[in-house]
């Protein structure tokens, strides 16, 4: 196929375009990387070195997208484009440079229960727990807060001591953030830019470019430097704020990028045109989002679109199950995995879970932090990891802290202070501890949970697979996650290290099953970025859950994420090529309410139990007219006779 074969439009004109750089703003479902894969095709079909081309995203599930359609490109070379997001990019650069050694790190990455111990350790010093988290992520952008702001080392007083702290932890216990990748990479850059491996790409193109910080877009800048630069996305869908990622990088290109050749493109050949407009409404409560909305694609009939208000949870599982069950029945020829479902709370997303495997359909959750957010899940990995290596002081630190609100952190700052002191291993002086060799001040709680992590690795030691798995995880509820990926994993996997390597990259970078299968995936609304399906359940439309803002900011910052979880919401209503359902529960228990950020109507009593009732999301009401009145559960449910 050539590389304009069927191609005209304003997408032909993209992939033609030989000037540089290319900035294109296009929306959802606008065929934005299409016009990123034909030009790529050009660019190999005019002789270019495939090893030469970058095309890169944020996201893993969208770089598998990106290797499929340079693959359906059929030509001979596609195969060998560095189509990757930017995160694995840094990691392979700085392996191949032996970068970690020269910074004195280790390609250890810690997991989500390893940065709780992390933060339980540098919090007395950095104001809490919430103040480290946030210097953690401002860290991880390279210091770059702001779009206008250039990143590198910190400057601040308290974020160089912050910096000085978080990477003395990170050497001692032999291990990196994942978010540290990208810092890492654009420093050893900038430094070794004669370095014999280093990259040289002649055209890099970068698909969702409104999710890169400003040190993400900083290393892009580099990587590009002497090639061409086309940047694609959607300021629309700008919804990581929390990483210092906004709709400014990409709004502002332009403006800071001399001879930048801009396109637009609005037809969304994804939504029906019901959805489209009332996206459109939807946008137009931001009053800084972008003119040029989504045109709909004449001819094509409306979605089926579905307000519901249930009583409860429980009450709301059950009609989505109910519903979903009978749509597959409806429509054979539909896989199960052409059904997404996204919730702004696990809570909500789970009940549905469990209600369409009650009714025999195949569902799992995609949650980031479901695999490892119960503590006897994060027991169980950190007893894999100490089973290979007790030396292994993340595992080991992420042990002695689990379940403990504080993490046991003054004891273990006492057990890590004389390991230093005598050249000790965390572990080993744990076992001098337990024998009664040594003593430190106040340190019995951490001696117990020594005690229990010896006995428990004696348990272990000798067995491996799936009795390995039923020891380390056992059959419930808060173990299903790893456990299913755990057991499936140890069916093809036999030698230890690498059943725990597959593992580690399962948990951090998990694969989402494709949309052809018989998965029926269940996750936040941010996860569902860059995915598509015939039907669209967006459960938990309440307000305080969406949109969820946090009252201890500033009024600013409270605007602005009112604004990010509006374009979040859009994302989700933008997902649905045939169907959407809009969801949510009337009451729910004053405790739940509570731990959702819900904030309650009013508080009532029934049944000798504390309810909230709750109101709907108000983003509902900015989808405009053409979305349908809401519908009580039980009249939805008799309607369809589901």
């Amino acid at each position: 196929m050539a590389w304009n074969d069927n191609l005209d439009g304003v997408h032909a004109d993209i992939a033609a375009d030989d000037r540089t750089p290319i900035h294109v703003l296009a929306g959802p479902g606008t065929g934005k990387t299409t016009a990123m894969m034909r030009r790529v095709a050009r660019l190999l079909e005019g002789g270019a070195d495939p090893k030469t081309i970058l095309a890169v995203t944020f996201t893993r599930t969208a770089a598998r997208d990106l290797s499929r359609q340079l693959l359906a490109l059929d030509l001979p070379q596609a195969g060998h484009v560095n189509a990757c997001t930017l995160h694995s990019l840094c990691f392979s650069i700085l392996l191949a440079e032996a970068a970690f050694r020269a910074t004195g790190r280790r390609a250890r990455p810690l997991l989500s229960h390893e940065i709780e111990q992390m933060v339980n350790d540098l919090a007395p010093r950095f104001g809490g727990k919430r103040k480290v988290k946030h210097l953690i992520e401002a860290y991880e952008a390279a210091w770059a807060r702001l779009q206008t702001e250039d990143p590198g080392s910190p400057k601040d007083a308290l974020d160089v001591a912050f910096e000085a702290a978080l990477l003395d932890w990170l050497r001692y216990h032999g291990a990196m953030l994942v978010g540290e990748l990208v810092p890492i990479t654009l420093r050893y850059l900038r430094d070794n830019q004669a370095a014999e491996t280093v990259p040289v790409f002649k055209a890099v193109l970068v698909d969702e470019f409104q999710d890169l910080n400003k040190a993400d877009q900083s290393l892009i800048e580099v990587l590009a430097k002497g090639g061409s630069l086309t940047v694609i996305g959607d300021d629309n869908q700008s919804i990581y704020s929390f990483r210092y990622a906004n709709p400014e990088g990409i709004r502002t290109f332009a403006a800071t990028h001399p001879h930048t050749v801009p396109y637009v493109i609005e037809e969304c050949r994804r939504c029906p045109p019901n959805i489209v407009l009332m996206s459109n409404e939807l946008m137009r409560h931001d009053p800084d989002s972008r003119p040029t909305l989504l045109t709909p694609q004449k001819g094509r009939p409306d979605a089926t679109v579905y307000v519901v208000q249930h009583e409860s949870i429980e009450d709301e599982a059950d009609a989505i199950a109910g519903f979903v069950r009978d749509f597959l029945d409806q429509h054979p020829d539909t896989p199960p995995g052409q059904v997404l479902v996204l919730s702004p709370r696990r809570l909500f997303g789970n009940a549905v879970r469990d209600a369409l495997i009650s009714r025999r359909l195949n569902a799992l959750s995609f949650f980031w932090e479901d695999q490892l957010s119960a503590i006897s899940a994060a027991e169980g990995f950190c007893l894999l990891v100490l089973k290979d290596n007790r030396y292994d002081r993340a595992a080991y630190r992420a042990w002695i802290g689990l379940g403990r609100d504080d993490g046991f952190e003054a004891a273990y700052r006492r057990l890590r202070e004389r390991c230093q002191e005598d050249a000790l291993e965390p572990f080993d002086l744990g076992e001098m501890l337990a024998a009664g060799k040594i003593a430190i001040a106040y340190a019995q709680g951490l001696v117990e949970r020594h005690k229990e992590l010896v006995r428990r690795l004696e348990a272990i030691s000798a067995i491996q697979g799936m009795e390995l798995v039923d020891a380390l995880w056992g059959d419930t509820e808060d173990n299903r996650a790893i456990r299913l990926v755990a057991g499936s994993l140890s069916l093809d996997v036999d030698d230890p290290k690498e059943f725990l390597r597959g593992l580690t990259e399962a948990i951090t970078r998990p694969e989402l099953p494709d949309a052809g299968g018989d998965v029926i995936r269940v996750m936040s609304l941010h996860k569902s970025k860059g995915l598509t399906a015939e039907v669209v359940v967006v459960v938990g439309c309440v307000n305080g859950a969406i949109p969820a803002i946090d009252d201890d900011l500033a009024q600013p910052l409270q605007d602005a994420m009112l604004k990010e979880q509006r374009r979040l919401f859009y994302v989700a209503v933008t997902r649905a090529k045939q169907v959407l359902v809009l969801s949510y529960a009337r009451k729910l228990p004053l405790s739940v309410a509570l731990k959702s950020g819900v904030e309650p109507v009013r508080i009532v009593r029934e049944r000798g139990e504390t309810k909230a009732i709750t109101a709907a999301t108000p983003f509902l009401a900015e989808l405009g007219g053409l979305l349908p009145a809401a519908l009580r559960g039980p009249d939805w449910r008799a309607a369809l006779n589901i």
